[in-house]
């Protein structure tokens, strides 16, 4: 019995590190053949990340209404998505995120929404400053697999 034992514990440390070595190895293959799967476009998004401090997701709600209505309405808008999360506190987190046909077409937008939010009055960096809300902004490049 105690031979099984120590041929039991001298075995399992092998086997464990066998098991491990055919995992990484497999795990190599996965992020090699996801490389190769993936396919960039000309197809751009900007998402921002953004916090409302709960006071202010009235207003914010309406002036992002206008927004969505606005860039719906460009040439080259593919789509927008929006995700949301409330926070213990009541404040929203939200991400959104709008996907142009090319970069040419998003900067193209990006001027005609300013113009038009400028003739309704609204000044979006003076907005998100005065009711306490921060939003972070990037460009990317869609991705297809």
């Amino acid at each position: 019995m105690q031979t099984n034992i120590k041929t039991i514990i001298f075995i399992m440390p092998i086997l464990m590190a066998v098991n491990t070595f055919g995992q990484h190895k497999n795990q190599g293959k996965m992020e090699q053949n996801n490389r190769k799967d993936h396919t960039i476009t000309e197809q751009v998004a900007i998402i921002d990340k953004i916090s409302i401090p709960q006071k202010a997701i009235t207003a914010y709600s309406e002036k992002s209404l206008f927004i969505r209505n606005t860039l719906r309405q460009q040439p080259g808008f593919v789509k927008y998505e929006i995700f949301q999360q409330t926070g213990d506190s009541g404040d929203l987190r939200v991400i959104t995120v709008a996907t142009w046909a090319d970069r040419q077409r998003m900067d193209d937008a990006r001027v005609v929404i300013r113009e038009l939010m400028k003739k309704a009055g609204i000044n979006m960096p003076a907005f998100l400053e005065q009711n306490g809300i921060t939003m972070e902004r990037d460009i990317y490049q869609v991705v297809e697999e």
